[in-house]
């Protein structure tokens, strides 16, 4: 008889390992769909820098495509930013003539270790400070940290979702 309780529980316990599996791929499911083709509101006023530096972002210059990163983060900035991965995946998409920017969004208390990262990798990507958090709160960005970056259309509606440095089948995709 303890046998055979055993057996009930050991199948048990792998039917709730399969199942929330099943749940998880199905919540990463829903939150894809319900972004797809959902468009990114910024607000009007954006503190858009380079290396610390005021940038301004020319409009006469329209990317056909442009990745959105959003970061949140009061941990490791640096580990976060992957500027040096970002930087390959500029001069990967630069090489093969597509028209893509990218753009980061961060909200954090440490902009000052931002623009000394960027000037230590001497990254140009451009990084809005979003000190309030206002474009996550106005767009109610996932709260999964891996579904913070995005594939924009000019018309800034969401393509993919997901980020193409953490992720090769996404990178693939992007």
């Amino acid at each position: 008889l303890p046998r055979r309780y055993s057996l009930i529980l050991l199948g048990g316990f792998f039917f709730t390992l399969l199942s929330c599996n099943y749940f998880a791929k199905q919540r990463i499911y829903d939150i894809v769909q319900k972004w797809q083709g959902k468009t990114i509101i910024f607000p009007d006023t954006l503190d858009i820098k380079v290396q610390g530096k005021e940038a301004i972002l020319d409009d006469s210059i329209q990317p056909t495509y442009f990745i959105l990163n959003y970061i949140d983060t009061s941990d490791c900035l640096s580990c976060d930013l992957k500027l040096y991965e970002w930087q390959l995946l500029q001069k990967e998409l630069d090489s093969l003539n597509i028209n893509v920017d990218i753009l980061f969004v961060v909200w954090t208390n440490q902009y000052d270790n931002l623009e000394h990262q960027q000037r230590v990798n001497k990254c140009m990507i451009p990084c809005v400070y979003d000190s309030k958090n206002n474009i996550a709160n106005i767009n109610e960005f996932p709260t999964e940290s891996y579904l913070h970056t995005f594939l924009l259309d000019s018309m800034n509606q969401v393509l993919l979702l997901g980020n193409p440095i953490n992720n090769e089948s996404i990178r693939k995709l992007y």
